[in-house]
């Protein structure tokens, strides 16, 4: 580990990759026919909010838990839901409107923690979104604005 500040940069094409990825998750929420297999519809939204909460990098998230703050070693990361996709996918495939689809969307904020962080995290299933942090007690700091989250 190495005491460096880790800074958040926007990657240039983020707006327009995420802007893709919802497109394409409301374009198969409206394909969900009998032709098309549920876990298929899943599949691919799941690799869409991949591809949301990874726009501007994989470990390059606004988002960061205090200890991987001080780690410069991406073996030691591990890129995080806050809010798990397998609950996002269920909500997504429930949702009556698309601003609702929209407002479920809105969710999907990687945060970038340590491996072991991201175990704790992941064993808890009661809960959501920050909550599950606050229970597991990992500190999380916005790093492009420097507000504390948890």
């Amino acid at each position: 580990m190495d005491a460096a500040v880790i800074t958040f940069k926007p990657h240039p094409d983020a707006k327009s990759r995420k802007s893709s990825a919802v497109a394409l998750i409301k374009f198969l929420l409206k394909m969900n026919t009998p032709e098309v297999l549920p876990k298929h519809l899943e599949k691919l939204i799941d690799a869409m909010l991949w591809t949301i909460t990874e726009a501007d990098g994989k470990y390059n998230t606004r988002h960061r838990s205090d200890r991987a703050l001080r780690c410069t070693d991406n073996n030691a990361l591990a890129h995080e839901h806050v809010y798990p996709k397998k609950g996002m996918i269920k909500r997504l495939k429930q949702a009556r409107s698309e601003e609702e689809v929209d407002q479920i969307l809105s969710l999907a904020i990687g945060c970038t923690v340590m491996r072991d962080e991201h175990v704790l995290l992941h064993g808890l299933d009661h809960g959501d979104g920050w909550e599950r942090y606050r229970k597991a007690n990992v500190g999380v700091v916005n790093i492009e604005t420097g507000q504390r989250v948890i």
